[in-house]
């Protein structure tokens, strides 16, 4: 199968890669020459699970609707 990938970030890229190990045909496109160069760049792989809550909690209309 070939598989177009739109966007050569973090996620685009993984995608990418795993169709490949999976024995597809892929391209990935970008507006940029090289991956990573927009949104992917500004996180530099950051995750942060900290700051998420649960919307359950009596905390969360506090911690988001502060204006």
């Amino acid at each position: 199968m070939k598989v177009i990938v739109l966007g050569g970030g973090v996620v685009g890229v993984t995608c990418a890669w795993y169709l490949v190990e999976d024995g597809q045909e892929v391209v990935v496109v970008d507006r940029h020459d090289g991956a990573g160069a927009e949104t992917s760049y500004a996180n530099a792989g950051y995750i942060a699970p900290g700051h998420c809550h649960a919307w359950a909690s009596p905390r969360a209309p506090i911690r988001c609707c502060r204006s």
